[in-house]
């Protein structure tokens, strides 16, 4: 086997723990509060959509809102300046990525010095699939309910599977362009086999992965549960929630790049050894 998944995992908690792992989650936590304004706008924006359309009554329409379904942190802009701002962000998010595997690795994993056309790359390569990603995932099921129960079901099934897929196969992605060299082609198709090599594993770690990252959602759940209504400290509950749920899925998004660059390291270096 040629992931371990035990030192993967061990690996990336030192790493988290590490003070670079502390710059890390500094970063990404700016990141995550940013990214948490533009997904909430359009969050916003799209069930607006949805309500314009008559698909739900207004009893239906209050429901949602007092089970976690309001956007405290909406802007309100309009859907084509939100689109716009939520791309960018993602693209952004996806140069912190980038820095951060190199960070975790070492310079001594690091195959290239051309940090400006990786980071190019990065942003071209992993902000293509981190879009379709966010389209299939949270853009489709709730589009699809504007067309029926067909594109509902369409919408709610195939997107996050869809999603998840892409999720899965391009695991390494990230890291293949932060550590290795190479065109946008044979990066593409290195990421795919460096999944190949071992997908049994990497996958278990993907749940175990994301078995952990469950506890973000956590706080989202009690605002379920309590209703939107409900404060804390003086702050409306659904604020709360979501703050300490972006600091959570903060700890838990660094985790992950830890973890999985370590895993890419070990499945590339026995592919190494295999081709010697």
């Amino acid at each position: 086997m040629s992931l371990d998944i035990g030192d993967a995992l061990r690996s990336g908690i030192d790493g988290l723990a590490s003070e670079d792992g502390l710059l890390v989650g500094a970063v990404f936590l700016l990141y995550s509060l940013g990214s948490l304004v533009v997904t909430e706008s359009l969050a916003a924006e799209l069930l607006r959509l949805v309500f314009e359309s008559g698909v739900y009554t207004a009893e239906q329409r209050a429901a949602i809102a007092s089970f976690g379904g309001e956007s405290p942190f909406a802007l309100g802009v309009g859907l084509p300046v939100t689109v716009v701002l939520v791309a960018l962000v993602a693209l952004a998010g996806e140069l912190v990525r980038y820095w951060a595997i190199r960070l975790f690795a070492g310079p001594a994993e690091t195959a290239t010095d051309d940090v400006a056309d990786r980071a190019l790359m990065a942003v071209v390569l992993g902000g293509t699939v981190a879009l379709s990603v966010l389209l299939f995932q949270s853009v489709l099921p709730v589009v699809g309910q504007l067309g029926g129960l067909a594109t509902t079901l369409v919408g709610s099934i195939v997107g996050p599977v869809v999603g998840l897929v892409l999720v899965t196969v391009f695991v390494y992605l990230r890291q293949e362009i932060a550590l290795n060299d190479g065109g946008y082609g044979e990066t593409l198709r290195n990421s795919v086999a460096r999944f190949l090599d071992d997908p049994v594993s990497i996958v278990v770690l993907l749940v175990v992965l994301g078995l952990f990252g469950l506890v973000g959602s956590l706080p989202g759940l009690l605002t379920g549960v309590l209703g939107g209504d409900a404060a804390v400290g003086g702050l409306s509950l659904a604020i709360v929630s979501r703050l300490l749920s972006a600091v959570l899925g903060t700890v838990f998004q660094v985790l992950g790049i830890a973890v999985v660059t370590d895993a890419y390291v070990q499945v590339r270096a026995s592919a190494r050894e295999a081709a010697a």
